[in-house]
Order: C-alpha cells, then sequence, then structure tokens
C-alpha cells in the first residue's frame, strides 16, 4: 500500500516532473528516473492530508522530563509511546507505573498529551466496536491494534506474513475438542486495523472512523 503524498512530496514531485519535461542534458533522464520512484512509493491521487497531522509542528526536548499522560492500558500505552517517539524525536518514559514522561518543554508536553489523547481514545473506542462483533475472540485485539498503529504510522509489511491470528480454542478437559472462531466477520484484525490507522493519524473525527468500521463490518457480516 502506497502512502498517501505529503505537502513535501507534492513539491519534489512538480519540480522532477518540470525537470523531466524541460531539463537538459543528462537532467530529464535522470528526472524521470526520480519520478517513476517517487510515485511508487506515494499515493497522488489521495486529497494532501499533511496538514491535518496529528505530529505537526515542532517539538522541543528538554533535559527535564514532563508529565504526559496516565494510562491504563499498557498496549494502547506504548502505541503512543512509539509513536510519539518515532514521529518526534523526543525521548519518552513510564513512572510511576503507566504515565508517560517526555524529555520535553512544557509546551511540546502540552502537544504530546493532545495527541496521546487523539490515539488511546480512537484506539479504545475502534476495538471496543470490533471486539463486539459476532466472530471475534478477545485475542484479537493485539492484531487488530498492531494494525491500527502500523496504519497510523504508515508501517509497511511487504513480503512478510500477516500478524497470526489466534488459533482454536479448547472447549473441554475431557474430550480435548476444539472450537474453531465463531461464524462471522472474516476480515483479518490486522488488514482491518491497518485500513483505519491513517484515519487516526490524520485527525479524522472518531465519529467518522467509527461509521467506517461499521460499513466494512456490515459489508463482511454473512448474510
Amino acid at each position: 500500500m502506497k502512502k498517501p503524498a505529503s505537502t513535501k512530496a507534492r513539491a519534489l514531485r512538480a519540480k522532477l516532473a518540470a525537470l523531466a519535461e524541460r531539463g537538459i542534458d543528462g537532467e530529464r533522464a535522470s528526472a524521470a528516473a526520480k519520478l517513476a520512484k517517487l510515485e511508487a512509493r506515494f499515493d497522488f491521487t489521495l486529497p494532501d492530508v499533511s496538514k491535518d497531522d496529528i505530529f505537526r509542528g515542532q517539538f522541543t526536548p528538554s533535559a527535564k522530563a514532563q508529565a504526559v499522560r496516565r494510562f491504563d492500558d499498557d498496549a494502547i500505552a506504548n502505541a503512543c509511546k512509539w509513536a510519539i517517539e518515532q514521529s518526534t524525536g523526543i525521548r519518552c518514559l513510564y513512572r510511576d507505573g503507566l504515565t508517560l514522561w517526555a524529555d520535553a518543554t512544557a509546551a511540546t508536553a502540552r502537544q504530546l498529551e493532545r495527541i496521546a489523547a487523539t490515539i488511546a481514545e480512537a484506539f479504545a473506542a475502534l476495538w471496543a466496536r470490533y471486539g463486539a462483533t459476532p466472530g471475534v475472540h478477545p485475542a484479537d485485539r493485539a492484531t487488530f491494534l498492531i494494525g491500527l498503529y502500523d496504519g497510523m504510522m504508515q508501517e509497511d509489511r511487504f513480503g512478510q506474513a500477516l500478524p497470526s491470528r489466534p488459533g482454536a480454542v479448547a472447549v473441554g478437559k475431557a474430550k480435548r475438542k476444539a472450537l474453531a472462531h465463531a461464524p462471522g466477520v472474516a476480515l483479518h484484525p490486522y488488514t482491518l486495523g491497518r485500513q483505519l490507522g491513517a484515519g487516526i493519524r490524520f485527525a479524522t473525527p472518531l465519529p467518522d472512523l467509527t461509521a467506517q468500521l461499521e460499513t466494512k463490518l456490515t459489508a463482511a457480516l454473512p448474510a
């Protein structure tokens, strides 16, 4: 899956296209080759959403750590921590259990708190809805959250197998029989999560993300 083209990528594309058309000597061929690689990497058919990126702006590090947010779920806390560190370069750490602190100025910590709140609320709400779907196992949660994270961070798994889904569940010690997932939604939790993750990154309102999830589930559930 291609990444949505950012403002920077669009500006580079325009420059390369001009060189490919009007360059001199070897510029045209070189620009055309670079343009092809750029267009293979980014999707320019989508609207420019970089202005809505929740990580837009400047983030200022500091030698003094500031509290960002208290979590009650370690999987969601780690998703927020990793996303912040990867996107801003701000070092984060936990104190007093799942209270996230950042080596940042007070102003940056307030920015990070808003970002963490957006991510945490979306992850929790989307799983709550998906987890209530017939055929979805509680152990699917980890795979679904990985999908949300990868979609949000535009992480690619080209050539890699999808994260595994939990297998059969034992339902009787005596007979040792196994029960597969109950009939229900057939979408892989990682694939579904990844489709929704980009919306979190680009500030799609949570009701809209939930509506998108509802649409996908309705289409995937058996009649």
